[in-house]
């Protein structure tokens, strides 16, 4: 036995409920440079609110990836990149998922973006991670395919011919392709911010099975598509679709201090309340929310907003627990007029700059991630032939 596997198996055996942490909570995994949660949400350094209110999710994106803002014309070249990946999503992708929809049109968006980037890593034939520049190069084109797949898959389980990809910045341009119609300048500037926002949160669920499968030695897309799936789950990016579905359960704001009991009386968790990171409330939830009740302000979404905020009173008074971003998040994609069932794929296109920017983090300093488990099964046992088992 190595010197270093004789060390795991004797913290193995030496482990014990003291030294366990249920979901790794308090846990720390790694380090990371690319954001940080100190405080206040910082995307390489720089606070969240000017980047969020700047809305401009491309210069994020290259932050993220590159450890820098832009300048001018490295943002121009970034956002042609990006559009053309767009624009050239691979055929026989496109075609498979063509015959997906056809007979699987009711299958998630989620499932068709895990299938789909898998597809494209099996088209570009990548099996290992390249160097930083190679990552780089598939990192913008992730970020330009992925909202491209997701825009097809709509066309294609509608019976419609996949429509050419919009000549405008990604979220304009996203968004255009999920409504029918070119955006306001308000529409993409709040629809920006979400993009934004959920760009990148530190070694979440999603991240850290990124971080994981590139941990192995494995490539981009595997990693992007473990991740996808860990997103999928109601505990993570699937709750934002829960929360649009909570808010149209209750109804109306006469209603809420019912239905909000009545979940306590069950130990039901309320989908869009407290975070496992930010025991003071989520500052990205605080910065949507005001914007939200902004931009709906006058619209017939105002009633929405008035049963949101005496949700949001009645968790606050009952369990001091505050919003998480996915409580206003679904109320700005309702009021954009976006289906359900794209929200959570909104989260991925935001997502894929922060796990490719991982992914390139992870493999530019890599170590095999393996964690120890406490064993809790039968104490030792002999085995027996079946014949004298009775």
């Amino acid at each position: 036995m190595s010197a270093s596997a004789s060390m795991t198996a004797s913290a193995s055996m030496t482990a014990s409920a003291s030294d366990f942490a249920k979901g790794l909570a308090g846990i720390v995994a790694g380090q990371t440079a690319i954001c940080s949660l100190s405080g206040t949400l910082r995307y390489r350094g720089y606070d969240i609110e000017p980047l969020a209110l700047a809305g401009d999710f491309e210069e994020v994106a290259w932050l993220l990836l590159h450890g820098e803002l832009p300048t001018a014309a490295e943002l121009a070249g970034f956002r042609t990149r990006v559009a053309a990946a767009a624009r050239e999503v691979s055929g026989p992708v496109l075609a498979a998922l063509e015959r997906l929809a056809a007979t699987t049109p009711a299958a998630s968006p989620m499932d068709a973006l895990r299938t789909g980037v898998s597809m494209l890593g099996l088209v570009e034939q990548d099996n290992a991670p390249g160097g930083r520049a190679a990552l780089l190069a598939q990192a913008e084109r992730l970020l330009g395919q992925t909202p491209a797949l997701l825009a097809a898959w709509l066309d294609l389980t509608a019976g419609r011919p996949v429509a050419p990809w919009p000549d405008a910045p990604l979220g304009a341009a996203l968004l255009e392709r999920l409504t029918g119609r070119p955006p306001s300048a308000a529409e993409a500037a709040i629809f920006g911010t979400t993009l934004v926002l959920y760009a990148e949160h530190e070694f979440n669920a999603s991240t850290f099975a990124a971080r994981t499968v590139a941990s192995t030695g494995s490539d981009m897309h595997s990693a992007i598509t473990a991740a996808i799936g860990a997103l999928k789950g109601p505990l993570h990016g699937g709750a934002n679709e829960k929360v649009l579905e909570v808010l149209g359960t209750i109804g109306t704001a006469d209603r809420a201090r019912g239905w909000v009991e009545e979940q306590f009386a069950a130990k039901r968790v309320v989908m869009g309340f407290g975070h496992r990171v930010y025991k003071d409330g989520d500052v990205r939830a605080k910065l949507l929310g005001e914007l939200c009740r902004e931009f709906v302000r006058g619209t017939v979404g105002e009633p929405l907003e008035q049963l949101a905020a005496e949700v949001e009173a009645i968790m606050l008074e009952r369990k001091q627990l505050k919003p998480n971003l996915d409580w206003p998040a679904a109320r700005v994609y309702h009021a954009l007029g976006l289906p359900v069932k794209v929200f959570t794929p909104i989260f991925v296109v935001a997502r894929m700059s922060g796990w490719t920017a991982h992914v390139i983090e992870q493999v530019g300093d890599n170590r095999l991630i393996r964690p120890l488990s406490l064993y809790v099964g039968p104490d030792p046992r002999d085995y027996s032939p079946p014949a004298a088992r009775g």
